[in-house]
């Protein structure tokens, strides 16, 4: 038996520690980033970022940077090979530490760094992603592996499970007004939660919004899209907000959308629009 195991069952071996690695790294991927958003405006130049491991197990985590495109209407993301703008922010930016080791419940702080040369852009938002990816690594020894007398690689298996933030560098104020459109209500068949779909149009602008985007029930808030942005490629939104409400009878919802920092009372747009209608 052993005469045939040879090669092919060592690569055999190898592949189940693989998707082994695949399926813990996916499982125990749990990380707390603070804050969701970061964002250099007026005479700013530092940024600190927040990492807490919430899981019960050390993690490791490489921190780069990457692109990424709104889509009009969903807001959801494409990965792109380079700055969305002309000037590339990453250019502009230093971070420190690029590799993070985290014990249970152990935080980080990373540290972003503007260094401008030179006249600063033209007036507009210029955005990268900070991107955090947890490496599980099993590693051996540098000594190569001896399988049936024959050599073999090591084993380096790196999984990567992403998490990522927008950082903006804001130059100039941004006059942008955002705009509610329609508000409709219904009952997820899946989930039988309500959720509320509303529309938000912008105009073209070389600045996004950066909101939250909150609904309200009377006085009591039951649903909210923290990290609800809209960047300056995409003038529509429709936002999809689930419900804690079991039922909604009379009255009238109340859609607010705000600044993303929750200490920054701003109010982007406001509209009531009563239930039923």
């Amino acid at each position: 038996m052993k005469k045939y195991f040879g090669m092919r069952g060592f690569l055999i071996v190898a592949l189940m520690m693989v998707l082994s690695l695949v399926f813990t790294a996916n499982a125990n991927a749990s990380l707390t980033i603070t804050p969701l958003l970061g964002l250099f405006e007026g005479r700013a130049r530092y940024i600190d970022v927040n990492l807490i491991n919430t899981s019960d197990k050390e993690q490791y985590y490489e921190v780069r940077w990457t692109f990424q495109k709104m889509q009009e209407d969903t807001g959801y993301y494409e990965a792109i090979n380079a700055s969305i703008t002309e000037w590339d922010l990453t250019k502009h930016l230093v971070f420190t530490p690029k590799r993070v080791k985290l014990r249970p419940s152990e935080a980080q702080k990373i540290r972003l760094a503007l260094r401008l040369v030179g006249e600063p852009p033209t007036a507009g938002d210029y955005r990268a992603h900070l991107e955090f990816v947890q490496t599980n690594r099993r590693e051996t020894s540098d000594k190569p592996l001896e399988v049936d007398g024959k050599k073999a690689a090591s084993l380096n298996v790196s999984m990567n499970v992403g998490f990522s933030i927008p950082i903006i560098y804001r130059v100039g104020e941004s006059n942008v007004v955002p705009v509610i459109g329609d508000v409709t209500t219904k009952v997820n068949p899946n989930s039988g939660v309500i959720e509320a779909f509303v529309d938000v149009t912008k105009k073209e602008s070389p600045y996004g919004i950066l909101g939250n985007l909150q609904i309200f029930y009377g006085d009591v808030k039951i649903g909210e899209v923290r990290n609800g942005n809209m960047f300056a490629e995409i003038t529509k939104r429709k936002f999809v907000v689930p419900l804690t409400a079991k039922n909604l009878s009379g009255g009238s919802l109340r859609i607010v959308y705000k600044h993303y920092d929750n200490n920054d009372n701003t109010i982007f747009a406001e509209k009531t629009v009563p239930i039923g209608q």
